[in-house]
């Protein structure tokens, strides 16, 4: 019977970074690529939708700083860092254009189903396919039977995030993320009626928030 191993959040790196400088000087490599490409993508998001430029560059690099920071304590320097990167990076541009057009752009999508294949070993295709099918259609049944406003660009990341974390996790940062978008915009709404707001940022805190697991 395999035991449940539940990884810490301040995990081994110390003592590998004592036996081994170059991990922390690797770490640094990556921090500083995190922060250039988190600078470039915030002024492209910025420039394509009319946004506030140092708002952009303020938003993204602290998000990529904070995450990337988290997953090399969580993770140390492995690939599961570097898709991590990746993964909020993207999904950090998705809310961003989410806020600003309510929408998210297929390529978005994309290349989240591409990353997923970092350190990832092919034989677990068949059962990522499975993940993003079930929710995904998780999403678009409810969609459908609460006549909400989620949209096809949530159930399109729901999925694409599936495709990277599994079932499990899946499920975990969905729920996470609508639980989150429910009672933030109850408290936010409580006093005027509000047709709608961008549920992808609330779906990125909760998918990257289940990455970890």
């Amino acid at each position: 019977m395999k035991h449940l191993m539940i990884r810490p959040i301040m995990p081994r790196i110390t003592p590998e970074i004592t036996e081994n400088p170059l991990i922390l000087v690797n770490g640094i490599v990556l921090l500083a690529l995190t922060v250039l490409t988190a600078v470039f993508i915030s002024l492209y998001a910025s420039n394509v939708y009319k946004g506030n430029k140092k708002k952009a560059v303020l938003f993204f690099t602290v998000i990529a700083v904070l995450s990337a920071l988290s997953l090399f304590c969580f993770f140390g320097c492995a690939a599961t860092t570097v898709k991590g990167i990746i993964f909020c990076l993207l999904l950090t541009f998705s809310s961003y254009e989410d806020i600003k057009t309510r929408e998210c752009e297929n390529y978005v999508h994309l290349m989240i189903v591409i990353a997923a294949f970092i350190g990832t070993d092919m034989s677990a295709l068949p059962g990522m396919l499975l993940s993003a099918l079930i929710i995904g259609g998780i999403m678009l049944m409810t969609a459908a039977i609460t006549k909400s406003s989620i949209g096809g660009a949530d159930i399109k990341l729901s999925a694409a995030c599936a495709f990277m974390l599994g079932t499990v996790q899946g499920m975990t940062g969905l729920m996470i993320g609508l639980i989150l978008s429910v009672i933030i915009n109850s408290i936010k709404n409580r006093k005027k009626k509000h047709e709608g707001f961008p549920l992808i940022p609330y779906l990125a805190v909760g998918f990257m928030a289940a990455y970890f697991m």
